[in-house]
Parts: structure tokens; sequence; C-alpha cells
């Protein structure tokens, strides 16, 4: 007994573990997963590329490389916490978050500090 294609329905010929019965029907059984992935990773690009404009309008006309500001100012601006492109422990247990060429590190107090890429060292 031969087994039925599960997107058209057709007699599947060929190999026994063979699960389609055309490319056709491969790719369109896999698309939609496809296009979730790639949902998602159009939302977190989203993300981060806002979170990149806002740090560059803050530090646009700034001469300092770091900075504390109110965290508050960041959150009326959209910018999204959890969302960076790398994380940093310090040897005093303090967590720096970082997005592309800036840093942040949050204060229990609501201040974040700021940091441009010519401060940052990475290890």
């Amino acid at each position: 007994m031969k087994n039925s294609c599960p997107v058209c329905g057709n007699q599947i010929v060929g190999r026994s573990d063979k699960k389609f019965c055309t490319v056709n029907c491969k790719n369109k059984y896999h698309l939609p997963s496809k296009n979730k992935k790639g949902d998602q990773i159009k939302l977190v690009n989203k993300f981060l590329f806002q979170n990149l404009k806002i740090l560059d309008a803050i530090f646009q006309d700034e001469k300092k490389d770091k900075l504390m500001i109110p965290k508050i100012l960041l959150d009326k601006m959209g910018f999204h916490y959890p969302y960076c492109t790398g994380c940093y422990v310090n040897n005093q247990k303090k967590l720096y978050r970082y997005i592309y060429n800036y840093a942040w590190m949050e204060f229990s107090d609501q201040r974040v500090m700021l940091i441009r890429s010519s401060s940052i060292h990475r290890k």
C-alpha cells in the first residue's frame, strides 16, 4: 500500500520513505515554518534597529562617550531593553548589554549608563 502526499493527496511513487509526491509539495509543506521564522527574525531586527536609532539620536550632538540618563527617557523613546547583540558581566557582577557600537547598564535608581563604542572594552 502506497502512502499519499500530505499536501495534495496524490499517491507517492518512489522510495518507501518518501513523504511528498513532488518537490513543489515538499516546498509548500515547509514554507509556513520558514515564513514564521523569517517573521520572528524581522521583528527582532526591527527592535535592534529601533534601539540603535534611539542611541544614535541621544549621542548625535554629544561629545562624551559615556552618559547617565533617566530610564524613563529611553522608555518614552520606545527602547526595547531585552533586545541586544551581546552581554558582558564585569568583575563586580554588573551586566552590560551591547547593541552594535553601544552598551548600556541599568541601575536600581532608575538610571541607565550609556556608552559609545570608543569606550567599550569587550573581553
